[in-house]
């Protein structure tokens, strides 16, 4: 199984729509989108930034995306601590992905993925709900398509396929590690339209990690393009990779910026 994830264009948050920018990348993007044939299904989240970027790709394949509520943003907010490093904001509101680095890295809980939401700041916006309604709701489509999460944390096939590139039996090499691999058939192929913070979740979800590791220490432009493959080297077990993380080819080949909408830095251009 193959996921991909794109986020929305340049943003304009106040109308919840994209700027003339972000239109400009949206253009560029649907170029893109619109070469891969083998799409099983298309999600959106129910955002106007995202369901705008989606739009030209989704008429240029005369295909519909299924819109999913808790695939918008991930913008729900805790209560900062009184001690909170900038006396400013302590005791206000904050999403969880724009933390000082002096209150993150003094809190060892958000680097682990059992016990990242038994901190007081992210049990106070109840984040752990909205964490596992997103979690669950991605699991539920996984499962529609023959993949179920277990208790070890991976998931289940219900109709594995031997993979030709991983022979188990040769305890000596059981790995082909060519460049390009032996055929080995991607019948399930899903898109998704949404944006960083929820797309983080997913991933953390997927990968075992927490998901505040991601929310602070990883950042991806608009309508960049993330990748994860399921690895079944285990005829009936699936493990989830990234193969890719916010690849903004389809912006530098076309002559576009790449946006740091969402970043507190500027991002390499080169073009």
């Amino acid at each position: 199984m193959r996921l991909i994830f794109i986020r929305h264009g340049d943003p304009d948050y106040e109308h919840d729509s994209l700027t003339e920018k972000g239109k400009r990348e949206v253009e560029l993007l649907t170029k893109r989108v619109c070469r891969w044939n083998n799409i099983t299904d298309i999600y959106q989240s129910p955002l106007g930034r995202a369901k705008e970027t989606a739009a030209p790709s989704l008429k240029e394949l005369g295909r519909e995306a299924k819109t999913l509520n808790w695939l918008q943003e991930f913008n729900y907010k805790g209560i900062l601590p009184k001690n909170y490093p900038d006396p400013d904001l302590a005791g206000k509101e904050k999403m969880p992905w724009d933390l000082l680095p002096e209150y993150f890295y003094a809190h060892k809980e958000f680097f682990n993925k059992d016990k990242w939401t038994k901190n007081k700041y992210l049990k106070s916006g109840n984040i752990e709900k909205h964490y596992r309604e997103v979690c669950d709701g991605f699991d539920a489509i996984l499962e529609s398509y023959g993949y179920t999460r277990n208790k070890k944390g991976f998931y289940n096939v219900k109709n594995p396929v031997e993979n030709p590139n991983w022979h188990s039996s040769d305890k000596e090499n059981p790995y082909h590690l060519k460049s390009i691999k032996d055929d080995y058939p991607e019948d399930t192929c899903l898109l998704f339209f949404c944006h960083l913070g929820v797309m983080f979740t997913i991933i953390a979800h997927l990968t075992g990690l927490s998901p505040m590791q991601l929310w602070q220490g990883f950042y991806v432009a608009p309508t960049s393009i993330t990748v994860l493959n399921s690895e079944e080297r285990i005829p009936g077990q699936a493990d989830f990779r990234v193969e890719r993380l916010g690849d903004t080819n389809h912006l530098t080949n076309g002559g576009e910026p790449i946006s740091s909408s969402g970043y507190f830095a500027n991002v390499l251009n080169e073009i």
